[in-house]
């Protein structure tokens, strides 16, 4: 489980045999906590110092973004053992349709870093760091 600003480690494209003549790519979130605060998370790849001052551009490795809608606090029921605080209460997968953003990264490399990004969107200025939670990333190429 990680919480915060996600960076991953490389990962490995697996083009196939249509090398960068593929379909489409998804980037796969995994496990999401969706039980705390709203906000949207922008996904790059390359560029592991993005943050949310980042331009959500393609020169800058933009892929996407998807939204989280929090429940809030996810209340705990009486007798139950508390819960880590860093624990995912409310996990949920999201896809993020990014075929020419992985195109062009695998055009420099077979391995592909992708940072996520929580912002809330009304204040700019809060860092949403606590706000994300998740599992994993993974990236599917579909020939």
């Amino acid at each position: 489980m990680f919480q915060g600003k996600f960076t991953s480690k490389p990962i490995h494209l697996k083009l196939g045999a249509k090398g960068l003549n593929f379909q489409r790519a998804d980037i796969l979130v995994h496990g999401v906590d969706q039980s705390g605060d709203s906000f949207e998370a922008r996904v790059f790849l390359n560029n592991p110092e993005a943050n949310r001052e980042t331009p959500a551009d393609p020169k800058h490795g933009y892929a996407g973004s998807f939204s989280v809608y929090g429940y809030g606090v996810w209340p705990e029921k009486p007798g139950d053992p508390p819960l880590e605080p860093n624990t995912i209460r409310a996990p949920i997968e999201k896809d993020v349709i990014a075929t020419e953003a992985v195109r062009a990264a695998a055009a420099h490399s077979a391995y592909v870093v992708v940072t996520i990004v929580p912002v809330f969107p009304r204040d700019r200025l809060t860092d949403a760091h606590d706000a994300l939670k998740l599992q994993g990333v993974s990236i599917e190429i579909h020939p």
